[in-house]
């Protein structure tokens, strides 16, 4: 038994877990198969695994490691049968119905997959394990298919707008309901440090979000990116990731990205620059939008919309544009609801933001900081209405930093949402009875 693996655990078995606030994340916590709990770094997966391990029965039912413990380096790639020996040696599936691993950034761990499957299947419904990661492909090409038919994905992002309001004690309105003065007020006060600050729990319960966001976009290039190996050229992966956050919410080919690059002296392919980006999306650093269309061809060769999986992020690295900031965090909710995030593109150029696609049908929406201007009323306006005509369909929907309405333009119905009814649920069509948030 290693002796640096059972300090960890009576460490754990010591432990006063922290009040930890819940999340609207919905977690099959009674599943006997394994979970992966994946999403970006400091995005709250560790406190989502102490309010399972709560949950799970006594302590001594329960076990969690943290493979980023600097007590457990180096690794032994082993290490799990040395977990089973403890368990076994102190005899806990004999004094309790269910014992529940925790395994904390398992993909630190090479292999992992081989002992979690033998795990699995000698103690079927005997050992719950959850592991998490900071990567969307947790498992390995070489192992993915050990685990088929044996594990469920939950992903965990920064906060939704309503969390944010939760964690910073700020009574969350329903949607559709009519505020008082003060309380509006109070909400879109939320709402611009939401937009400016971002998510991640830690600045929404008060830590001072522009140094901490930096040090977390650096660790995350270095530690969940280039550390994992496939990278050769760090300077590119930093200079792509700059340039991808400067640009967020605009059309880029990697083409022309290679092009000017290579302008300023940078050596990059585009074949490379592809690899880091998808290098960068397994790490929930960035996703991307594709054109609206029913063929993959074009999805693959029209240009992509960049998007951060964080405003904070953004406002870290220099980005202050409200409508960059707007659109980018109606982008992040789409992707929490799952919905496909898609743009239109008319032949003369003009854009729509979003085609939003659900069961209740399509809607162009349009996302504008502040349309009060007449000529940018009239631009954001007229590409909606070409837009819902071209895919034949009767209104679309603006959402903007302003208030609730509707109106005709061109012979469609323009219906204005305020962004924050949009992040609280507010439907893009009108109609829809099914929440479009998450279950809590």
């Amino acid at each position: 038994m290693d002796e640096r693996l059972l300090r960890v655990i009576r460490e754990w078995q010591e432990l006063e877990l922290p009040q930890v606030k819940e999340r609207d994340t919905e977690v099959p916590a009674g599943s006997d198969l394994v979970l992966d709990i994946v999403g970006p770094r400091r995005s709250g997966k560790t406190s989502l695994m102490f309010l399972m391990a709560k949950s799970s029965g006594p302590r001594g039912a329960t076990l969690y490691i943290n493979f980023e413990n600097r007590k457990l380096l180096p690794l032994k790639e082993d290490l799990l049968n040395d977990v089973m020996e403890h368990i076994h040696g102190e005899r806990l599936l004999e004094k309790h119905d269910c014992v529940y691993l925790f395994l904390d950034e398992v993909q630190q761990l090479p292999g992992w997959e081989r002992y979690v499957r033998s795990i699995y299947d000698e103690n079927r419904g005997k050992i719950r394990i959850r592991v998490s990661g900071s990567s969307s492909s947790l498992l390995s090409k070489e192992y993915a298919g050990l685990l088929t038919g044996r594990h469920l994905t939950v992903r965990v992002l920064p906060l939704s707008f309503s969390e944010f309001l939760r964690f910073r004690q700020i009574p969350v309105p329903a949607p559709e309901g009519v505020l008082g003065e003060a309380e509006e007020a109070r909400i879109r006060t939320a709402l611009n440090d939401y937009l400016e600050n971002g998510g991640f729990p830690e600045v929404a319960l008060g830590r001072e979000g522009g140094p901490f966001l930096a040090q977390l976009l650096t660790d995350v290039i270095s530690r969940d990116i280039i550390s994992r190996g496939g990278v050769r050229n760090a300077a590119l992966m930093e200079e792509l990731a700059a340039f991808l956050i400067e640009n967020v919410g605009a059309l880029l080919s990697f083409g022309k990205m290679a092009r000017y690059l290579q302008s300023r002296g940078v050596k990059a392919t585009v074949p490379t620059l592809l690899n880091y980006f998808e290098r960068m999306k397994e790490a929930f650093l960035f996703f991307d939008g594709t054109i609206d269309s029913p063929a993959v061809r074009d999805r693959m060769q029209f240009p992509r919309k960049i998007y951060c999986i964080d405003n904070g992020l953004l406002t870290a690295s220099g980005v202050t544009s409200p409508g960059k900031l707007c659109e980018n965090v109606v982008a992040v909710e789409l992707l929490r609801r799952g919905l496909p995030v898609r743009y239109w593109k008319s032949r003369d150029g003009r854009e729509v933001d979003f085609v939003v696609k659900d069961r209740s049908g399509t809607v162009p929406v349009q996302v504008c900081a502040d349309a009060q201007d007449p000529v940018t009323r009239d631009r954001e306006l007229r590409s909606l209405a070409m837009c819902a005509k071209e895919l034949g369909l009767k209104e679309g929907v603006l959402i903007t930093l302003g208030t609730a309405g509707e109106e005709k333009y061109r012979g469609m119905k323009i219906r204005h949402v305020p962004l924050w009814k949009f992040l609280l649920g507010t439907p893009v069509r009108k109609g829809r009875s099914r929440s479009l948030r998450l279950a809590r």
